[in-house]
C-alpha cells in the first residue's frame, strides 16, 4: 500500500478516504447553523450534500472528534 492513502485518510474526518468534509469544516457547519440563520436544508445545498448528512453532523453521529 501507498502512503498517500494513509495521508488521505488523515486529511478528511475520523479516518475515511471517501468523506466529503474535514474535521473543521464540519466543526464550521455546526457554528453556521447553531448561529440560527439558516435550515438544514439550506446547509445541504451550500455544501452539496443530502439533508440527512447535515443533520448527522449537528447530531455529532459522524465527523466527531
Amino acid at each position: 500500500m501507498s502512503d498517500t492513502i494513509y495521508i488521505r485518510k488523515d486529511m478528511r474526518g475520523g479516518g475515511y478516504s471517501k468523506r466529503k468534509f474535514t474535521l473543521e469544516e464540519a466543526e464550521a457547519i455546526r457554528e453556521e447553523y447553531k448561529e440560527g440563520n439558516t435550515s438544514q436544508n439550506k446547509l445541504a445545498k451550500k455544501y452539496g450534500v443530502s439533508q440527512p448528512i447535515i443533520n448527522m453532523i449537528i447530531k455529532k453521529k459522524t465527523y466527531n472528534k
